[in-house]
């Protein structure tokens, strides 16, 4: 137990450290080559940070394999989303208050682009739809819906392409690597590099050090999937929000967390339904549920172009029904 609480220590901050280079660089290189702040942080910057939950999947499915490795992939999933509207979210709303509180933001909201608002539907709509294949046996059927949400992500990925260069990003910190190499974009290259693949390790010495403590408590699998291994691959784009928000930028911030929802709501069902059997239960239902309601809360503020910080900590009232609906009463 002692060595699991150590690996778990030093997986955090070896996250926490590929965290802060991934964005410097990225945010770097998004300035460089005038790329929109909704474009870095909807789509750049999730691709990056998911890779943990992707390989996570991956070995959970083909490795591991069985109904608890198909349990696995599946609450991975679902789980993903569900702790950016609960848990992510929330930190970032306390991040905020905090911050009006000490007198570092001028106000107590987060501004954001509008743009923001095409990633928020995407999840609020297509989300809910995930559910419906896993009432149908057929296979058929989920490779459909599979296609229906591979196809969904490439619109979305259409859209935020051609809006990349309305919101461009005023300006950058130059890559930390530049301290070792002149050349700016050489640099911040080889930083994004190297962030992502401390990234991956990190990130997977954590999920095995918090699978080793959590099954010592006799944990069921969806359910520890669900919560505990996306609270663990969640730190790299909830760092990143933490960040972008206390450095004011909002749209960075919101965008990092809700490109990674429209990953889960789209892309990822799409794999999962393809070589998953895609059994559900009602903890991914109670998880589908609150994010949906999450999104569509901040839906509207996008829409509004602020997000008070009491919208963005209303999901941690989700997140502390879910832990004590699944684990204390077992539902």
């Amino acid at each position: 137990m002692i060595e699991s609480v150590l690996l778990l220590i030093f997986s955090i901050l070896a996250v926490f450290v590929s965290a802060l280079l991934y964005v410097n660089s990225i945010e770097f290189l998004g300035y460089r080559y005038s790329i929109g702040g909704s474009f870095v942080g909807a789509i750049l910057s999730p691709l990056f940070t998911s890779l943990p939950e992707l390989i996570i999947l991956l070995i959970a499915v083909f490795e591991f394999g069985g109904a608890n490795g198909s349990a696995i992939g599946v609450g991975t999933i679902f789980g993903q989303p569900f702790m950016a509207s609960s848990l992510s979210y929330g930190l970032v709303g306390v991040l905020v208050l905090l911050s009006f509180i000490l007198k570092k933001r001028n106000h107590s909201y987060m501004e954001v682009s509008r743009t923001l608002s095409i990633p928020f539907i995407f999840v609020t709509v297509l989300f809910p739809l995930t559910l419906i294949p896993s009432f149908f046996s057929s296979r058929l059927v989920r490779f459909l819906f599979g296609l229906i949400f591979l196809g969904a992500y490439l619109i979305y990925l259409a859209i935020m392409y051609k809006r990349r260069s309305l919101e461009a990003i005023g300006e950058a910190e130059q890559p930390y690597f530049c301290r070792v190499c002149r050349n700016r974009e050489l640099a911040g290259f080889v930083q994004l590099i190297v962030s992502v693949v401390i990234l991956y390790f990190g990130a997977s010495q954590l999920v095995a050090a918090v699978n080793q403590i959590a099954v010592s408590f006799g944990v069921s699998v969806l359910g520890l999937a669900i919560i505990v291994i996306p609270a663990a691959t969640a730190v790299p784009e909830t760092v990143s929000a933490l960040i972008w928000g206390f450095r004011g930028k909002d749209t960075l911030s919101i965008g990092s967390l809700v490109g990674e929802k429209v990953l889960y709501s789209t892309l990822y069902p799409a794999i999962g339904l393809f070589i998953t059997s895609w059994t559900l239960n009602i903890q991914v239902y109670l998880s589908v549920l609150a994010t949906s309601v999450v999104s569509l809360l901040m839906l509207f503020f996008v829409y509004r172009k602020r997000i008070p910080w009491y919208g963005l900590i209303f999901g941690l009232a989700f997140f502390a029904a879910y832990v004590l609906l699944t684990f204390w009463l077992h539902v």
